[in-house]
């Protein structure tokens, strides 16, 4: 092989090593794998990479109640319960102002479904996934989560005239993870 073979090859495989989200070869498709370290509402939260890097992430196809809504903070602390500190994988799905869109797995299983499924969170009004539309009917029949108050507001509407800000969200769960920690027995 030429040396300029070498270092076309040596180049290559060092940009395809160095991307922040894998591919899986048999897919195409990309994926995060991470560890959950800051949950900020029901469907945003950070997580670190192996290679120390962060992501904001936004779980695709759902809208979780605001923490200023019914069912907001239920929905971050049952995301909070089931991620937190805890090794996921993020199937990407695109991006959108400062965040990673992507379908979040625990355990092989798909939480922004879950979420669904428990009534903490609407469809997307933009996702045409019918098993995500089926399982808002299902849970919205049942009167499941946020399907039993009757005044439920869609989180988008809501933030219309309550506008999120990233910024205090972080501060917010980063004070709240601190005084976690702080109370948490010490490891010997």
């Amino acid at each position: 092989m030429s040396y300029g073979k070498i270092i076309a090859v040596t180049g290559a495989a060092f940009f395809l090593f160095s991307v922040q989200a894998e591919a899986r070869p048999w897919t195409n498709e990309k994926y995060i794998t991470c560890v959950a370290t800051e949950i900020l509402n029901g469907n945003l939260f950070q997580c670190v990479d192996s290679k120390n890097n962060q992501h904001l992430i936004k779980m695709a196809d759902i809208e979780a109640p605001e923490l200023e809504q019914p069912f907001g903070p239920e929905a971050k602390k049952w995301l909070k319960s089931t991620i937190y500190n805890q090794k996921i994988m993020v199937k990407v799905r695109g991006s959108e102002n400062d965040y990673v869109l992507g379908e979040l797995y625990y355990k092989k299983k798909n939480l922004n479904r879950e979420m669904i499924r428990q009534g903490l969170a609407w469809t997307d009004r933009k996702n045409g996934d019918s098993m995500y539309q089926r399982l808002e009917r299902d849970a919205h029949s049942n009167g499941t989560g946020l399907w039993s108050d009757v005044f439920a507001e869609y989180p988008a509407d809501f933030r219309k005239t309550h506008p999120n800000d990233i910024e205090h969200l972080l501060k917010m769960e980063q004070d709240e993870n601190l005084k976690i920690n702080e109370k948490a027995p010490a490891e010997h």
